[in-house]
């Protein structure tokens, strides 16, 4: 199907569109206000019945409430008429032949709603006669009430009559907007199609790769104007592309070099022996060299994002342990998170089947989580746990922090999203480039994964990824540092300067404590 089909059909279903569903609004709109004019005449007919009923009882000159019954009931759409007292006594007139009263039980189940309800009501009923009716009851100053039914087959055959004109009408007015709709649509597309195929031409060609590919004008219409915008958007796209080459070049540079003077202080550090003989300064040099180990991959990060929108970024695919990926991150991070005197622990099951995926990215997409949790998290901390389901491996990266409206969920994993009124809530807020997220989405998909995140305003956010396991492996245990508490206050993992271990817990243990979150 060529793209002239395309928009001619695409222009003719919209007009169809668009006028049955105009037609279908205004029967619906004839509808409404027809049964809204309906019930307002029979409110109308109501209140003259009370009016009547109040000044015959003042005057005691109760014929003239019954001549006026009369007259109302020699409507077709008028059943019947009445009086229910205080007591539950009272009649109707039913306006048959013989014109004679009937008289109420006040144990009748209608009566007894009449007299309960104490407001306007209007129910649907079945008059003694059999016949199905709308009844509208009015109450009075003295307890009574005043009855008025209207025979719904009446009503409905009225409303029917009306619409069908109606209905007429509108069909007329439609099989012409359909026509002329049509007619238009086909000389639309006729007028869309040819520059709109020459910019899809252009269009593929730069998506391979082709730069300054340019389409000739259409006029000085809108289309016209679109073709000149592609022209010039075409021309900025290799300028910019240069740029881009320059600037990544120019930042790799820039920051390889002091971070490879790092590196090798730090390796310098490393041979000393008081790097081997003292604890804290052992932990310390640790922390430095792996710190700076993920710095330097920092640089690699930079180019990752453009890496994964063109497709081109390698991973490493193989079997890992996420529990000891989330204890090691833990323990990472444990010195920030100190800073803020939040806590940071990590909890995972005793065994775990490995994940498949690469394990560098997973670093990089905990790293990521867990410094956005700290940075909006003002008291509590920050817990990582990890857990099977079914085929699939679960990490979550939970806060108590300030948490994310729920409008802004849908766009927190978008590019150079920062969330400014989330980060207006924090104590000491600290800005970032709106990437991360991005980066960390773009990683778990690429790696057969999905991400999602869960968020409640001033209770905190879980960002949750999954991603399959290695089922042709087994069962792993995981890896912790050994100390003697399980988990620790900041203060007091200051004070010892060792590290912490992290929460093991059974399968049934780590079910429960997820549920219970």
């Amino acid at each position: 199907m060529n793209l002239r089909l395309k928009i001619h059909l695409a222009s003719a279903s919209l007009v169809l569109i668009v006028v049955i569903g105009m037609m279908s609004s205004l029967y619906i709109s004839e509808k409404k206000q027809l049964l809204n004019e309906i019930r307002r005449e029979q409110k109308e007919d109501l209140e003259k019945l009370r009016s009547v009923y109040e000044e015959a009882m003042a005057l005691d000159i109760e014929i003239s409430l019954f001549n006026y019954i009369r007259t109302l009931v020699v409507n077709p759409e008028v059943s019947y008429a009445g009086i229910v007292n205080r007591d539950g006594s009272g009649w109707i007139y039913p306006g048959t032949d013989a014109g004679s009263l009937m008289y109420v039980d006040a144990k009748d189940k209608a009566v007894q709603e009449i007299l309960n309800s104490g407001r306007l009501m209007r129910r649907l009923s079945v008059s003694a006669r059999g016949e199905r009716v709308i009844e509208i009851s009015r109450p009075l100053d003295k307890g009574s009430y005043v009855r008025l039914a209207y025979s719904r087959k009446m009503i409905n055959a009225l409303i029917a009559e009306r619409l069908a004109l109606s209905l007429k009408k509108l069909t007329g007015v439609g099989i012409l907007a359909i026509f002329f709709g049509l007619l238009l649509a086909h000389l639309l597309s006729r007028a869309l199609s040819k520059p709109i195929l020459n910019l899809m031409g252009a269009t593929a060609a730069i998506a391979k790769g082709s730069k300054g590919i340019t389409i000739p004008e259409a006029g000085k219409d809108e289309l016209g104007k679109l073709t000149r915008t592609f022209n010039h958007m075409s021309k900025e796209l290799v300028k910019l592309d240069e740029l881009k080459d320059e600037f990544m070049s120019h930042v790799t540079h820039e920051l390889r070099s002091p971070l490879t003077s790092i590196i090798a202080t730090v390796e310098l550090l490393d041979e000393m022996p008081e790097a081997h003989t003292k604890p804290k300064l052992r932990r310390s040099v640790d922390r430095l060299k792996y710190g700076s180990d993920r710095l330097n991959n920092l640089v690699d990060n930079i180019l990752d994002l453009t890496r994964m929108e063109a497709g081109k970024m390698q991973f490493d695919i193989q079997p890992v342990n996420m529990g000891t990926l989330a204890c090691e991150m833990a323990d990472f991070f444990e010195p920030r998170a100190m800073e803020k005197n939040l806590f940071i622990r990590a909890e995972v099951p005793e065994t775990l089947p490995r994940a498949m995926a690469d394990p560098e990215r997973i670093r990089q997409v905990l790293s990521n989580l867990i410094h956005n949790a700290i940075k909006f998290t003002n008291k509590g901390g920050i817990t990582i746990w990890v857990r099977q389901i079914d085929k699939k491996i679960q990490v979550g990266v939970q806060d108590t922090g300030v948490g994310i409206p729920k409008e802004n969920l849908a766009t927190v994993f978008s590019k150079f999203e920062t969330l400014k009124d989330t980060r207006d809530r924090v104590d000491k807020p600290v800005p970032g480039s709106g990437l991360g997220l991005n980066i960390v989405l773009n990683s778990v998909q690429s790696q057969n994964g999905k991400i999602w995140v869960e968020s409640e305003v001033k209770k905190g956010t879980t960002f949750i990824f999954e991603l399959p396991i290695d089922e042709d492996g087994t069962t792993v245990g995981t890896k912790t540092a050994d100390t003697k508490e399980s988990m620790s206050s900041p203060k007091q993992d200051r004070d010892r300067g060792s590290l912490r271990q992290p929460i093991l817990m059974n399968d049934n243990e780590s079910e429960q404590a997820v549920q219970g979150e």
